[in-house]
């Protein structure tokens, strides 16, 4: 039975792509939404920078940048300081810096080079460089023997589009890589001699004989000293072995330097790559301490099963420097699984806790730990000890754990402000009735909770997103059981609140009133909709049922939204449906939604006493039918409430948006009262288009089958005016009619 939770295989595929994307520092050296889910940022206690990047993520990596990106300075600033400390001040900061890594310095290198080696001078040089100090000669003649390698280790293999194949890596000869090899031999300087070593492994690894860097490495590893150098050539000695398909040296190697080398921590990370189950275990016996083992074991955790992994090191060795950025791994992922979001557009979200799922394991684990008290961190296990009480609804449990993280936390703003939002969580969680002693104890807390938003805007690591939208749909369920409904929907919107009129009208009576508790206006601070918003939203509901002056007396309550000016003519009735061409048409008049329902008013008026019935009825057809969402003027209905912007209407409101009825009903007015031919076939024609927004509404309408019908108004116009100049209009510019008459 596999020691993996899945096969190998499947663990390990995903890193698969990555072990190709950082080949060249693995074995050839040459992608939240967190936020909405989580409540534990790593970075409040686990502040080593070389663990960031293996922090949990539902994408493929962790942080802003979606891969390794460091290959290039990840030591720059180490080797500077290195041979700052060698030369003293022989050469600035400035300079050795450019020397070091910035490829343009190459050309000087030689030529400074050239002038130590034939013992010359040169008035440039010589006098900006002592070249007969004995320190500054080695410097750049090393330098330029390093910079020599990097034809071969900045090659990498093009693709010819010629020959259909890659170009072929232009490797170092042995012969060179085996000059470099004597002068390490020759090296007595140890500051010299360990940099000879590393650019030995860097020569051989970058030769045609890969092997040649296990043989040196072999015959001289135990003279040297466990720092960066020797790590960096274990990387390569890793590569080389992965490469002869020796997994499990390969990866052991890997963890030697996951351990030992902070700086390549992520690299040994994603080159571990065991390919079978037998391939772990076999580099598990090759460990000859439990801190080797326990390297293993972290990057088992990172890969397959973080909290077998913790349990594993914790018997190993309690204080082991790898437990904490697993445990923030196993709780990210638990939250992951138990803090489901079900979304809502614009409506906010309903974040739920399944803390039926809680991984029993996981709880025992963390709270035994957090009990023994003998970790390097006990506050973050006391705090995620609490953490999972909170989840597992023991209130009196969480806060004592918490109480205990606080007595030792870091000194750092992240640390408290991950403990307070815990803290509050819980408090949260620990309400069961919302009245004015829940409400007073709430009251400052998430103050500061839907602050720290903006602490989040501002850069801060925290995450109170999902505890935001959690805590506002609690309390608004505690408050929906109570029967307060407008408390309710101010804290947490419900698109179906202002389709029942009762509710509708007890929001306006809330915003209406004169003065509000300060637990109000905070309910008032989180709520998009406003006083003009409802006004607005009755005035639009009242207008598609045809009450237009009750819904222009709404809308004149409205302030600014009754001004909002429609982007079309909506009395514009044309041939083709083009918003975007109504839109940019000049108007001589522009209609703010308040004056269009004011101008339907006065031609219903006219309609009614009987003047100029055709052209108002049509007018007035028009006007509808731009209302609708095959119109010009779909700003009308732009609402918060409403909230219908794309093309994707809700169901709750396609009754209304979809409907031509009120259009129907003038059209067939004007078809009555038209006076000659022109005017019929309009009337007609309009009807049509009707007909047709109809069909692709209905059953009948089966995109790659049934999607083209002669409709009755087009048989109606071929029949009886195809004589009119409408008519030739139409034909013109339709061509789906155009098709039908066979034009």
């Amino acid at each position: 039975m596999t020691i993996f939770s899945k096969p190998v295989t499947l663990i390990f595929s995903s890193i698969a792509v990555v072990t190709t994307a950082v080949f060249s520092l693995c074995s050839d050296d040459g992608w939240g939404m967190y936020d909405w889910t989580s409540n534990f940022a790593p970075e409040s206690y686990v502040d080593d920078k070389s663990y960031e990047q293996l922090f949990y993520s539902a994408n493929m990596f962790y942080g802003d940048e979606w891969y390794d990106n460091a290959h290039s300075n990840r030591f720059g600033s180490s080797i500077v300081n290195d041979w700052k400390s060698y030369l003293g001040n022989k050469i600035s900061d400035k300079d050795l810096n450019y020397y070091i890594l910035n490829d343009s310095s190459t050309k000087d290198v030689k030529t400074i080079t050239k002038l130590i080696s034939t013992n010359k001078t040169d008035q440039k040089w010589s006098k900006k460089y002592d070249l007969k100090d004995d320190k500054t000669r080695k410097f750049f003649t090393f330098i330029n023997l390093a910079k020599s390698l990097e034809p071969y280790t900045n090659n990498t293999a093009n693709w010819n589009y010629n020959t259909d194949s890659m170009d072929a890596m232009n490797y170092m000869t042995v012969a060179e890589a085996k000059k470099i090899e004597n002068i390490y031999n020759l090296a007595k300087d140890p500051f010299l001699k360990s940099r000879y070593w590393f650019l030995t492994m860097k020569a051989y690894f970058y030769s045609a004989n890969k092997n040649e860097a296990v043989n040196f490495f072999n015959k001289t590893q135990a003279t040297q000293e466990r720092n960066d150098l020797y790590y960096r050539g274990v990387a390569y000695l890793a590569g080389v072995m992965y490469k002869k398909k020796d997994y499990a040296r390969s990866n052991f190697m890997y963890s030697l330097v996951f351990d030992q080398c902070p700086k390549l921590r992520v690299v040994a990370t994603y080159c571990f790559h065991p390919q079978e189950d037998k391939d772990f275990q076999q580099s598990l016996a090759m460990a000859k301490s439990n801190s080797q083992k326990a390297s293993l074991w972290a990057l088992y955790g990172y890969y397959a099963d973080p909290t077998q992994a913790i349990s594993k090191i914790y018997e190993l060795d309690p204080k082991n420097k790898h437990l904490d950025y697993l445990l923030t791994r196993a709780i990210n992922i638990e939250e992951n699984k138990l803090n489901a979001i079900d979304w809502s557009y614009e409506y906010g979200n309903k974040p739920t806790m399944k803390n039926q799922v809680l991984d029993p394991k996981l709880y025992q684990l963390a709270t035994t730990i957090a009990n023994a008290k003998n970790t390097n961190s006990p506050y973050m296990w006391n705090t995620v000890a609490g953490y999972l009480e909170i989840i597992k609804g023991n209130h009196k449990g969480a806060e004592s754990y918490l109480a205990l993280a606080e007595k030792n936390i870091p000194n750092t703003i992240l640390a408290k402000e991950q403990l307070r939002l815990f803290q509050l969580f819980n408090t949260i969680a620990s309400v069961k009735k919302m009245d004015a002693a829940s409400e007073s104890k709430l009251l400052p807390e998430l103050k500061w909770l839907f602050n720290a938003e903006k602490l989040r805007a501002e850069g801060s690591k925290l995450r109170a997103n999902f505890l935001t939208a959690w805590s506002r749909n609690y309390i608004a369920t505690l408050y929906k059981k109570q029967g307060n409904e407008v408390l309710a929907e101010l804290f947490f919107r419900e698109k179906e609140f202002y389709l029942n009129p009762e509710r509708t009208e007890k929001m306006q009576n809330h915003l209406l009133k004169s003065n509000f508790t300060d637990w109000e206006k905070l309910a008032q601070s989180l709520y998009n909709v406003s006083l003009d918003d409802i006004y607005e939203f009755k005035a639009i509901k009242l207008a598609y049922k045809n009450q237009i002056q009750q819904a222009i007396a709404e809308l004149e309550k409205s302030n600014k939204n009754k001004e909002t000016v429609l982007y079309g003519n909506p009395f514009n009735g044309n041939i083709m449906d083009c918003n975007d061409c109504d839109h940019v048409a000049y108007q001589k008049t522009k209609f703010s939604k308040i004056s269009f329902l004011k101008k339907v008013q006065e031609m219903q008026n006219s309609l009614a006493s009987g003047n100029d019935k055709f052209n108002n009825a049509i007018l007035l057809g028009n006007a509808f039918y731009n209302m609708s969402h095959y119109g010009n003027a779909r700003l009308f209905y732009a609402n918060k409430i409403i909230n219908q912007y794309g093309y994707d209407i809700d169901k709750l409101y396609q009754d209304m948006l979809f409907s031509n009825k009120l259009s129907q009903d003038y059209y067939q007015k004007a078809f009555a009262a038209a006076s000659n031919d022109e005017q019929k076939a309009k009337a007609v024609y309009l009807l049509t288009k009707i007909e047709r927004n109809d069909f692709y509404l209905s059953s009948t309408y089966k995109p790659f089958e049934v999607d083209y019908i002669v409709f009755n108004g087009y048989k109606k116009l071929m029949k009886e005016y195809s004589k009119t100049k409408y008519y030739q209009e139409v034909i013109r510019e339709c061509g789906y009619f155009r098709n039908v008459a066979g034009n």
